[in-house]
């Protein structure tokens, strides 16, 4: 994996997508991953176009990854990269988040890290691309306003800084090691099960869809099957949800 490292950027997202495009304009067999991490992003990417804050002191990476494999196998990906960035916290300060499906780590109910994956199989070399964004070493006063969804950083949990390097190092590795599981198909046998047990609110009452309006189903969150979907136990049946966002449903 080549690896890109920048003081500031105005999203690793959109210079690993940069990057790749320019360095395999026409398929390539042996195209190898790219990797961006920035000390700083100006324009940092979420889920449904939200803004990312980005300061120093966060690890913000993103992968330009070659897709090896059938787009199917791809659609677990924020699960299979949140669950590489949760043993890359755990292997560093012997905590690890939940994953709250499909996209965040949480640390108790606050979120601790984001990822954004986007898929371009018509590329002329197709490719993933995966970013990881942790709050780490810095206080999540630096957020201001209150946020849709309360943050707090690994700092602000520990009481101290961790090393970023290793957090680093050890996230890229993990990757390595997944996601070629998922370039021959093997998510729901060898990640799966490793995900299971670190998702956050299972077996409690949620809501899957917008925040308002009659599309937004409520039951119970049973786990998720081995297209990484959302299942939901509701009075008329399991429901899955391959792409939504899940709230908890307080008593």
């Amino acid at each position: 994996m080549h690896l890109v490292s920048l003081p500031t950027v105005d999203s690793t997202n959109s210079e690993a997508q940069r990057r790749w495009l320019t360095s395999y304009p026409a398929p390539e067999s042996a195209a190898q991953a790219i990797a961006v991490v920035a000390e700083i992003q100006t324009a940092g990417q979420g889920r449904t176009g939200r803004n990312w804050q980005s300061p120093r002191g966060g690890l913000w990476l993103s992968v330009a990854w070659p897709m090896r494999g059938s787009s199917d196998g791809y659609q677990p990906l924020p699960l299979a990269v949140g669950l590489a960035a949760a043993q890359a916290i755990q292997n560093c300060i012997n905590i690890s988040p939940l994953i709250k499906w499909p996209n965040d780590l949480l640390m108790g109910d606050k979120k601790v890290a984001g990822i954004l994956c986007q898929a371009y199989p018509d590329w002329p070399t197709p490719a993933v691309i995966l970013g990881v964004g942790i709050n780490a070493n810095f206080d999540p006063k630096v957020f201001g306003q209150p946020l849709r969804q309360p943050a707090t950083t690994l700092q602000h949990e520990l009481h101290h800084p961790i090393d970023l390097q290793t957090l680093q190092s050890r996230l890229l590795e993990t990757l390595e090691h997944h996601l070629p599981i998922l370039d021959r198909g093997d998510f729901a046998d060898l990640l799966l099960p490793q995900i299971r047990p670190r998702l956050a609110w299972l077996g409690q009452q949620v809501r899957c869809g917008p925040e308002t309006g009659a599309s937004s189903v409520e039951g119970r969150f049973i786990g998720i099957d081995a297209l990484g979907q959302a299942l939901i136990q509701t009075p008329s049946g399991v429901r899955a949800f391959c792409a939504d966002e899940l709230r908890r449903v307080l008593p």
